[in-house]
């Protein structure tokens, strides 16, 4: 891949979209044991998506910005 700004961007935008999953993973073991294993998954789910959602976000942003 050349090095360009837009690339740049891409790549930043892609590290901080697997960094807000393997958070939302972190968090989801933490959760006490109490709760069961369909709320754990939901929990894990929903804060997938919306690590998803930031990182489209954050994509988007750096590569008009550049």
């Amino acid at each position: 891949m050349k090095f360009s700004k837009r690339n740049t961007a891409r790549a930043l935008a892609l590290a901080a979209l697997s960094g807000g999953v393997a958070a939302a993973n972190a968090a989801a073991m933490t959760l006490p044991a109490e709760l069961t294993e369909a709320v754990a998954s939901v929990a894990t789910i929903g804060a997938g998506v919306f690590a998803i959602m930031v990182g489209i976000k954050l994509f988007k942003w750096l590569t008009r910005a550049l």
